[in-house]
């Protein structure tokens, strides 16, 4: 079961995969997912569009299943689930070859581990924009998990100028520390396909801070945004073209030009928690009040994001 935006999900993706191991489920779009279970056997699956998710959900179907099972990325993912499955006893084998990174896993039986679940690197992102939107800011975050297939962003936002330094304090089965950020002038960037998924929850925030940065921003390759809770590039170019910014819309991306003074407004976040801190964030740049439609669903990732807004006055 799950909520309309769960349902709206591609879970296509698993269910074909999962159909090839031996399990039996029954599935319709924008339905709930029915698993009856079956007798698993390991196969190879090359991913045609990235999704850590979606990995990790064929990899721990085959720690159950009846030899080798194999996920092949064009473009490698992060790898939670590997590390953690790894720290546990699992057999996890990893291999680059001609048509990606092979990830491999044997059926394994797990062992418990203790484990300090680190601070999420994408709110970490959220106080890092509020950092670059204002002048003289300088925070540091600490606890923060820094595996570098999640990091993409601070390394976008220091080559636009802030200032982030990333300091790792203990690296298994996670790297794990702080992060310092300082405002800096901002200039504009590319990101493309092979960054987007250690940064693709945080596009929409690089889109905020490309409307303050000099010069044309490019995002491609990003066409998984528009399958997530919402269109996230359509959600976010229209919120941010409301107050002002120069944005176009592409297939995959989006393109900003800056740098633009923001006016207040108002912003349909879509139900979507990452517009709904986008938007919010927007009115660290505006002239007026921003009033996000939706804030409410912040809740979904960052339970005490307006404590922490308050927390850097």
């Amino acid at each position: 079961t799950g909520d309309p935006q769960l349902l709206a999900r591609p879970m296509d993706r698993i269910v074909g995969p999962l159909r090839r191991m031996g399990a039996s489920l029954e599935w319709q779009p924008g339905r709930e997912l029915e698993i009856s279970g079956g007798a698993l056997t390991g196969i190879d699956h090359h991913q045609e569009v990235p999704s850590a998710q979606v990995k990790s959900c064929i990899l721990l179907a085959g720690l159950h299943a009846k030899g080798r099972t194999t996920v092949i990325e064009a473009v490698p993912t992060r790898d939670h689930t590997e590390r953690l499955v790894q720290a546990m006893g699992g057999s996890v084998q990893r291999v680059q070859t001609s048509s990606g990174l092979a990830v491999s896993v044997l059926s394994s039986s797990l062992r418990p581990i203790q484990f300090d679940v680190p601070g999420d690197p994408s709110s970490a992102a959220v106080i890092a924009t509020a950092v670059a939107l204002v002048p003289g800011s300088e925070v540091v975050i600490g606890g923060v998990g820094l595996n570098p297939t999640r990091t993409g962003f601070f390394r976008a936002l220091d080559r636009m100028g802030a200032q982030v330094e990333l300091e790792i304090e203990k690296d298994e089965p996670e790297p794990v520390g702080s992060i310092r950020i300082r405002h800096g002038e901002l200039q504009a960037t590319s990101v493309g396909a092979d960054e987007v998924p250690s940064m693709i929850d945080e596009l929409p925030l690089l889109a905020l801070i490309a409307t303050q940065a000099e010069g044309a921003t490019e995002v491609r390759g990003a066409y998984e945004l528009r399958r997530k809770e919402s269109d996230r590039i359509g959600g976010v170019v229209e919120g941010l073209r409301g107050l002002g910014a120069d944005l176009e819309e592409l297939p995959d991306g989006f393109l900003v030009r800056g740098p633009t003074r923001l006016r207040g407004g108002r912003c349909d976040a879509r139900r979507d928690h990452r517009l709904a801190m986008t938007f919010s964030l927007a009115g660290l740049a505006a002239s007026g009040p921003v009033d996000v439609e939706g804030i409410e669903y912040v809740d979904d990732s960052f339970p005490g994001f307006e404590a922490a807004m308050e927390a850097l006055r």
